[in-house]
């Protein structure tokens, strides 16, 4: 089970370790600040078939709804949960395609240390945590944890 300490926290690089460090069969791809975490425990998936359980972005190239931008320090965990893990915190998903546009959910996407729907991938499942903290830190595993785990059920299905 994934434990998030401050220390973890306190920045992406720092964040990403401990998780790769925790949880087994973790393969990274990283790239201009951002890394992608994939379940390939022999690490033999060809890149082009490997699709990431969580994601940590550092800077405003894939989308600026975040701001992550605003200084060095602001990284955004993004994280595919199941569908029930996802309404359980954040209540139905969005049922507008994801990946176009920056879907309006009400919530503020620059808000700190607080679980969000993701701001383009909401209606898939994904939960987004801006420069997670003390607040999110448990939640922010456990969710983790479950992805993980997810990843690792589709890895086992795949043979």
């Amino acid at each position: 089970m994934l434990e998030l300490t401050h220390a973890d926290l306190v920045d992406a690089s720092s964040f990403v370790r401990a998780v790769v460090r925790q949880l087994p069969g973790i393969v990274t791809s990283a790239g201009s600040g951002d890394t992608f975490l994939f379940y390939d425990p022999d690490g033999i998936t060809d890149p082009a078939r490997r699709f990431p359980f969580a994601t940590v972005v550092t800077g405003d190239r894939y989308d600026s709804a975040s701001h992550l931008d605003r200084d060095a320090a602001t990284y955004r965990v993004n994280v595919g949960v199941p569908r029930a893990a996802y309404e359980e915190l954040l209540g139905p998903a969005p049922r507008q395609p994801a990946g176009d546009e920056v879907i309006d959910t009400g919530v503020d996407h620059t808000a700190t240390d607080t679980l969000l729907p993701h701001p383009f991938y909401a209606p898939l499942h994904w939960i987004a945590v801006v420069n997670p903290a003390e607040r999110t830190a448990v939640p922010l595993a456990r969710l983790l944890d479950q992805s993980h785990a997810q990843a690792r059920t589709r890895y086992d299905r795949r043979g």
